[in-house]
């Protein structure tokens, strides 16, 4: 038996990914694996060169997501302050499922601020408005979407299983059940032949979307993914730094003046830091950096970084 008191079986866990801005939240496994799979850049729970799964997809039993919860609030008490419910498709979890857990979080953490997940688009458009509305009221208060891209094309090309209007429908729909969306763009996932599609169209998405938050990430290619032999044989050309910046000072031109959220380009991946509460605010001061930062001779000069793990 585990220390949790819970049978090995039930500890399939061994991938448990989150945000980075999660770090320091209680992070409890609600799903696991993904029961998609296919995403030509992802190599999380399936190994898409081999075949062979990483971590098999499930929602895990309510009765081991209870011992977990009963286990850390043995060992933390009440003193909670955030919490993440874990797995790359947390939302496919059954709506009954969800309320029990957050309820049971508010009854054992009664200090929660924040609880979060995951969310894939179409988990969102799969759910009724009705049903997102009371996730919310027991307790969701953001989830995060991987928009990845704004092209139809590209999302095809990684095999995203998903379209643009999917995208923005999902992330509306969410919002309007009170529930705040940070979204995801990876910079370079349409390679060199499709950078200037991949930032335009993102940022006509972003437009339409209106979200609470987005952040920026740069892609980097994992050996477990189908991308990685698309590279290896020449079919896909990597985004070098430049062109990365390039990409980014495209998408925040091509914002609309009035639009208003957060965004952050603070990953490790990325080639420059910031900011910003309201980019509608900011808008202007950041393009100014990014130009800079472009003309500056040492951008060209720098190396793609090729990071095994995010």
């Amino acid at each position: 038996m585990h220390a949790l008191g819970l049978n090995p079986d039930d500890l399939e866990n061994k991938v448990l990914i989150r945000p980075p801005v999660e770090a320091y939240s209680l992070i409890i496994g609600i799903t696991e694996g993904c029961w998609w799979g296919r995403c030509r850049f992802c190599g999380v729970y399936f190994n898409t060169r081999t075949n062979e799964i990483i971590q098999r997809y499930r929602v895990r039993p309510l009765e081991i997501i209870f011992k977990e919860l009963e286990y850390y609030h043995r060992v933390y008490g009440e003193y909670v302050s955030k919490v993440f419910l874990a797995g790359g498709s947390a939302l496919s979890a059954p709506t009954e499922l969800l309320i029990k857990v957050l309820d049971k979080i508010k009854e054992l953490f009664p200090d929660v601020k924040q609880i979060s997940s995951y969310a894939k688009n179409l988990d969102i458009l799969r759910k009724s408005d009705e049903e997102l509305r009371q996730i919310h009221e027991h307790g969701l208060d953001i989830v995060y979407m991987g928009l990845e891209s704004g092209s139809r094309r590209i999302l095809k090309m990684m095999q995203k299983g998903t379209t643009p209007e999917n995208m923005i429908k999902a992330a509306k729909k969410i919002m309007a059940a009170g529930v705040k969306i940070s979204v995801y763009i990876v910079l370079g996932l349409g390679g060199k032949k499709y950078t200037e599609e991949h930032a335009t169209e993102t940022a006509k998405v972003l437009n339409e979307m209106r979200p609470t938050i987005f952040r920026f990430r740069t892609l980097n290619i994992l050996p477990t993914t189908l991308l990685w032999e698309d590279c290896n044989q020449g079919r896909f050309e990597i985004v070098e730094p430049y062109g990365i910046l390039k990409e980014q000072l495209t998408i925040i031109e091509n914002l609309d003046d009035d639009l208003e959220c957060e965004v952050y380009n603070d990953h490790h991946s990325n080639y420059e830091y910031w900011e910003s509460g309201n980019i509608k605010e900011d808008k202007q001061k950041i393009i100014k950096l990014l130009k800079a930062r472009l003309k500056d001779p040492a951008t060209k000069r720098l190396k793609h970084k090729h990071l095994l793990h995010m």
